[in-house]
């Protein structure tokens, strides 16, 4: 009959138990840092890509609104011109072929500014905003988002006012069907000796010239503030490419 023994085991001592533990903590916190250093990586290259991209959009946007500017300063120029024409005048044929070629540019066209947003919603929907850790950067993105607000709030009240004023000038004046290009010959010539107007209302002639002057006031309140928006994504521009070391393309 054979009889087995159990082997024997030699008990670890406390310092190889404390060895084994210190190379698991080791390889635990190894394995932590190398996965942090890989996601910091990555959210570098995200962060740059995101700034590239976004100074694209501001380029784009300072383009922008230096062309709706330029337009508003004409539409400003046309608004004085015809408000330079007294109310009793406009009975007379000549006197209304001038109104009429000053009015005709600000009752068919609306110019307002707006932004390329493309990287803005992909930081928003992305959760993008997590990866910019430049709070100067995130500073001045969130001052030109909350002055673009002020832009499409103030963009709305010309559209509506414009929209009224237009709908008043149809009442008293024969309007052509609103041209999509600038170069249309309405612009460029006098409906000479015929006459536009249809009603000679003293007191709705003086509401036409007050929704002008309102208009007009719209137009330079946008002005204003699209002048503020375009200045500072300029800056941001600027501050984005310091802090980034991004060069121009």
């Amino acid at each position: 009959m054979e009889v087995h023994h159990h082997p024997h085991v030699e008990k670890k001592n406390f310092k190889e138990y404390f060895l084994e533990f210190l190379m698991i903590f080791l390889a635990v916190t190894m394995g932590f840092i190398a996965e942090s250093l890989r996601e910091n990586l990555v959210n570098n290259e995200k962060e740059k890509n995101y700034m590239e991209s976004m100074i694209k959009d501001l380029k784009k946007d300072t383009a922008s609104a230096n062309g709706a500017l330029a337009f508003q300063a004409v539409l400003i120029k046309k608004i004085d011109s015809a408000l330079s024409i007294p109310v009793e005048k406009l009975n007379n044929i000549n006197t209304q072929d001038t109104f009429y070629h000053h009015f005709v540019y600000f009752y068919s066209w609306i110019i307002t500014f707006t932004r390329y947003d493309n990287t803005i919603t992909q930081l928003k929907n992305a959760g993008g905003f997590s990866v910019i850790r430049k709070k100067t950067v995130i500073d001045s993105i969130s001052d030109l988002n909350i002055l673009y607000e002020t832009v499409t709030i103030n963009s709305n009240f010309y559209l509506q006012r414009w929209q009224k004023l237009d709908e008043l000038a149809t009442q008293m004046i024969i309007l052509p069907e609103a041209p999509g290009d600038i170069q249309d010959s309405i612009y460029t010539g006098y409906p000479h000796h015929i006459e536009v107007f249809t009603r000679y209302d003293r007191p709705l002639l003086q509401q036409l010239y007050s929704f002008i002057r309102f208009e007009k006031s719209d137009i330079e309140v946008n002005w204003y503030f699209e002048t503020q928006y375009r200045d500072k994504a300029a800056t941001l521009i600027e501050l984005i490419k310091k802090e980034y070391n991004l060069k121009d393309e």
